[in-house]
């Protein structure tokens, strides 16, 4: 036999134990609940993670690049509530969700209330962590196997943990112990060490975080598990020296300036980009669909007029048969608007609005109220959430009472800058047989001035998952309102033939 050949066939019975290895440890985690159930097994069992209510998690830490010392703090209350603070040095970074809002703060800048995307994944932080991986489909979390690796010479299996719509965390779970050794978000990544058993839980004692470029190196001194801890623990930093408004007043007289925002809105009209999103089952995005259109507000409700798709200007065909379409739909709202009758009708949803108002009100309670700086204006931030001390009784309030959100004012114009919630648990509507809407579905709103004259909308968001009757929806979509302007009420568009 050639030299060469037996030095291959030799190297190839060399590796041949190791590749089996490898294909052995694959199959034996081929499916993503199996290492979720080995991962709880090592734990100590499901029911015995499901009991921990609240945690404390406590450390000294060093910055390797800087040798700065410091500590480390990771406090988590369930359902969802966790805070996580860095030290190190003269320099804090703190990241918190207190089941209503997320703030952050980074020295030297002060604290922050978190918004869009920062915001959503302070929230799915706070429902991994509290979840502890224990009953996916409760905590609407779905994982997916991305196969077998190695972390810190360790074999490992990989997981990918979809939280939302885009919002993912990689987890790698030890393939002997089964523990998790190493978790990646968008922002950072923690190696898990040492582990030692806290109340026949296994805990890390040694973590390496890498946050951005700095990486620490923490060694934890403390773990406990259902202490007291004070839901303040989670609050939003509270340093004001001059005194807030009345919250309930303050959103009284916000709802009256939002009227006057609706009519003078009427006189606007503006460029409307939309962005629709599908996802699979997974809330993976599949496709994106863009569409440009004119607005005009007519008699309460937006005239669209269709002028782009995909970033292609209609024509032809579809530009006439969209032309004609939309000067219909104009010329029936420009009639509706003028009639005698809708100014009665008009003058019965603002009394309906303002009993929904009331609803709102009786629903949810305020909390953490703060002044803030929000796209260089003077802002109110208010974190809303239901209020205990009330039962709902209408299908509105039922739907209110499902929400936890943040409100930003406009401490000046008192007008909404943005508003952005999510639902904290599933809302029925008529017991669930007429319609329901799923856990984590979310919306953002925001307003900005125009022509230093009024507020109008500039941008919104929505994610919603749920079921009318039969049929399951769900809609992904943004909306980019720009280029306001006054328009005359007898426009029409002139088409191609006119």
């Amino acid at each position: 036999m050639p030299a060469a050949v037996d030095a291959s066939t030799t190297q190839m019975r060399t590796q041949l134990p190791v590749l089996l290895a490898v294909f052995a440890l694959a199959s034996a985690a081929q499916t993503p609940q199996k290492v979720i159930d080995n991962y709880l097994a090592a734990e100590g069992g499901a029911k015995a993670l499901a009991r921990i209510h609240t945690a404390t998690i406590d450390g000294s830490l060093t910055e390797e690049s800087t040798g700065q010392s410091g500590s480390y703090s990771l406090i988590i209350k369930a359902p969802d509530r966790f805070y996580s603070e860095i030290i190190a040095g003269p320099d804090r970074a703190v990241e918190a969700f207190n089941g209503m809002s997320a703030w952050g703060q980074a020295s030297p800048e002060g604290a922050r209330t978190l918004t869009g995307e920062a915001a959503a994944q302070a929230e799915a932080a706070g429902r991994y962590w509290n979840s502890r991986l224990v009953d996916l489909k409760k905590n609407k979390l779905s994982v997916q196997f991305l196969g077998a690796t190695t972390v810190g010479g360790r074999n490992a299996n990989h997981l990918q943990v979809l939280l939302g719509a885009g919002i993912t965390r990689e987890v790698f779970f030890d393939a002997q112990t089964h523990l998790i050794l190493r978790e990646v978000t968008p922002v950072e990544q923690i190696d898990y060490d040492d582990y030692r058993a806290v109340e026949g839980i296994p805990m890390p004692y040694h973590l390496e975080i890498r946050h951005g470029s700095q990486q620490y190196q923490v060694a934890v001194t403390r773990i406990a598990f259902n202490s007291a801890v004070e839901d303040s623990v989670f609050d939003f930093p509270r340093e004001e020296r001059t005194p807030l408004p009345d919250m309930k007043e303050l959103i009284l007289e916000l709802t009256r300036n939002q009227k006057a925002i609706d009519e003078l809105q009427k006189q606007y009209t503006c460029h409307l980009t939309t962005e629709e999103m599908k996802t699979d089952s997974k809330s993976r995005t599949t496709s994106r669909t863009t569409k440009e259109f004119e607005v005009f507000n007519i008699a309460g409700e937006e005239a669209r007029h269709l002028i782009a798709k995909d970033g292609e200007p209609l024509t032809g065909s579809a530009k006439q048969k969209e032309d004609d379409r939309f000067n219909k739909e104009f010329a029936r709202l420009t009639k509706k608007e003028a009639d005698p009758n809708e100014v009665k009708k008009q003058a019965k949803e603002e009394a309906k609005e303002e009993a929904q108002i009331s609803d709102f009100l009786r629903t949810v309670r305020f909390g953490n109220a703060r002044r803030e700086r929000f796209r260089g204006q003077d802002v109110i931030a208010i974190d809303f959430g239901p209020n205990p001390d009330y039962k709902p009784k209408k299908t509105i309030e039922n739907i209110i009472y499902r929400l936890s959100g943040v409100i930003w004012i406009d401490e000046q114009a008192r007008d909404v800058a943005r508003l952005e919630a999510h639902f904290n648990s599933a809302a029925k509507i008529g017991g669930g047989v007429v319609a329901s809407i799923e856990k984590g579905s979310s919306f953002v709103f925001e307003q900005a001035k125009v022509n230093d004259e009024v507020w109008l909308p500039t941008y919104d968001e929505i994610h919603l998952g749920g079921r009318l009757l039969v049929l399951k929806f769900k809609a992904n979509q943004v909306d980019r309102y720009t280029d306001w302007k006054k328009f005359r009420a007898e426009s029409k568009i002139i088409t191609a033939q006119e």
